[in-house]
């Protein structure tokens, strides 16, 4: 005798569902929905926290839906992540983007 069985789906790992993620952020920024894709980063930041590059993506999309706080955050924690992790040439290059776009006009100079 066969039994039916149900189709259970097994919890995603976090890794693998912040790649989701990520996939779905590009997606969403070819289609010019800034914002559906700076929540999508900012939730992918949340599974990846130390992960310097995904929160310099995350700042760039803050950037582009206008939320220049949040971006700021997300550049100073990937400076520090960087320093921490001893990459100082990385951190040297995203302090720069975050010095440029601050001159620019675009970030505050209050944080």
């Amino acid at each position: 005798m066969r039994r039916n069985r149900r189709h259970v789906q097994q919890p995603i790992a976090l890794e693998e569902r912040a790649e989701q993620l990520v996939r779905q952020a590009r997606r969403w920024r070819r289609r010019g929905k800034h914002r559906r894709c700076m929540l999508a980063l900012h939730q992918a930041c949340a599974f990846r926290q130390e992960d310097a590059a995904l929160w310099t993506l995350y700042a760039a999309e803050c950037v582009a839906a206008n939320r220049c706080e949040d971006a700021e955050r997300a550049l100073g924690h990937a400076i520090w992540l960087r320093q921490r992790c001893r990459d100082g040439r990385r951190a040297q290059v995203t302090r720069a983007l975050l010095e440029c776009l601050r001159s620019c006009g675009v970030l505050s100079r209050a944080a």
